[in-house]
């Protein structure tokens, strides 16, 4: 489309007054994992193997901030957002002006006719301020969804961290339950030789010795299994797995007001915050949509010279027949229909999400706290006093490994319990934003 020098000067004058919005995702990604440094952008691929620190002790936020710095995931979300930067940079640059130059020359001779314009895209011109607000809207969306993918990984690596840390101990566990077994085992075939117990009492502790190896090795595969996850999510899967878990389960439950995590969560998602800046962009696009029938017009200043130079206005205006924008107009809208739906979606998914977290702690909290102040003290209680008859030659051994027995039990289940809380506490965490006043701290 042709533009007039003076429009062009005007419309250079508009497009230099505003700037892409300054968005620092990493600043925001740094604020939002407690670092001390911003992630850096890598513009070369990241190793396969990171670096391995001479330290073999790893805390939670050790372990969270390598997972960051290490995360192709997070590098890729950077990436697109300077990818869109670019886009809003691009929005507001005017379209290059257009020379065109023909010479005619006249069959009977004489001067040569020269014919001259200066053209521009006055389309594009027209729908800046539109589409500068649709790539600042996308800068925008990109940006939080960068931040969505560190909150992913710092979900992912508590996951992880406090997974293995509770699968080493359950292996603990298991493995004095199986020397009990054993030693329960000994003293059975012992007094059956002596007759005084029955082939029923050597097969039942064979049953229970076999189906603790099981167990064992199942929970040793797990664990295998699940510090190879943590060991690619630290940028270092070929590395070593032998870490010394220095930040333990937390021993409480967070508790808050249901109210409050639920708008808290409203307001802080990141995932909530990138649907409603594309939804905006949608809703810009569509507007765009209704001058997509113009496409192609043209008008301008033609100059021509024959003998004299002559200057005058020129226009070409599509006729709207066949195509008057209607199929991207409708396009546009059922995008930003999809949009405002995706965007309910993920405001349900959130509260559900919320909601779970908070029922799961809150009964998680009971069932744990019962089990450390009720279970736990009961079966302890009885290996005392299982052990008081032994020392006083009024029973044989095996009520007292007996009751040993069934306080690993109960020890194990306990740490079953609190594995489940902590995975409680780290779901309310990442469903409310990311913004939990108490968080497991490193000790």
């Amino acid at each position: 489309m042709k533009l007039t020098l003076p429009f062009l000067i005007i419309a250079l004058a508009i497009g230099c007054v505003t700037a892409p919005p300054g968005h620092d995702t990493a600043r925001q990604i740094q604020t939002a994992a407690g670092l001390s440094d911003a992630i850096a952008f890598h513009t070369n691929a990241l190793p396969l193997n990171a670096p391995v620190k001479a330290s073999d002790s790893l805390t939670l936020s050790k372990a969270i901030e390598q997972a960051l710095r290490q995360s192709p995931e997070l590098q890729i979300s950077l990436a697109k957002v300077r990818a869109a930067q670019a886009d809003a940079h691009q929005s507001r640059l005017l379209p290059n002006p257009i020379l065109d130059i023909a010479l005619r020359l006249p069959e009977g001779g004489g001067s040569t006719i020269v014919e001259t314009s200066v053209s521009a895209d006055l389309i594009q011109v027209l729908q800046m301020p539109r589409r500068i607000s649709t790539s600042d809207a996308a800068l925008r969306a990109a940006s939080a969804r960068a931040v969505t993918t560190a909150l992913d990984a710092i979900n992912k690596t508590q996951r992880s961290y406090y997974t293995v840390h509770a699968l080493r101990s359950e292996v603990g566990l298991i493995t004095q339950r199986t020397s009990h077994l054993n030693e329960l085992l000994a003293i059975a075939q012992r007094r059956l030789k002596a007759g005084e117990t029955t082939q029923l009492d050597v097969t039942t502790l064979k049953a229970e010795q076999a189906v603790a190896a099981i167990d064992l090795r199942d929970r040793k595969l797990q664990l295998d299994l699940e510090e190879l996850t943590l060991a690619r999510l630290l940028g270092q899967p070929s590395g070593a797995t032998d870490w010394s878990l220095a930040t333990p389960l937390p021993a409480a439950p967070v508790t808050e007001n249901k109210a409050d995590n639920i708008a808290r969560a409203l307001r802080a998602r990141p995932e909530i915050q990138a649907e409603r800046w594309q939804l905006a962009s949608l809703e810009d696009k569509k507007a765009l949509a209704r001058l997509a029938w113009l496409e192609g017009a043209a008008a301008g200043l033609d100059a021509e010279r024959d003998s004299d130079w002559s200057l005058g206005p020129s226009a070409n205006i599509p006729l709207p027949l066949f195509d008057w924008g209607q199929a991207r107009r409708t396009k546009a809208r059922a995008q930003a229909i999809a949009a405002r739906h995706r965007l309910t979606q993920t405001l349900r998914q959130v509260v559900q999400e919320v909601r779970q977290a908070q029922t799961s702690l809150a009964q998680l909290g009971i069932i744990a706290r019962q089990a450390r102040e009720e279970l736990i003290p009961l079966q302890t209680e009885r290996v005392r006093l299982a052990r008081a008859v032994y020392e006083a030659g009024q029973s044989d051994i095996t009520p007292l490994r007996l009751a040993e027995l069934d306080l690993l039990e109960a020890q194990l289940k306990l740490l079953h319990l609190d594995h489940r809380t902590t995975l409680s506490i780290i779901a309310l965490d990442h469903a409310t934003g990311g913004n939990m006043k108490d968080k497991p701290n490193d000790q």
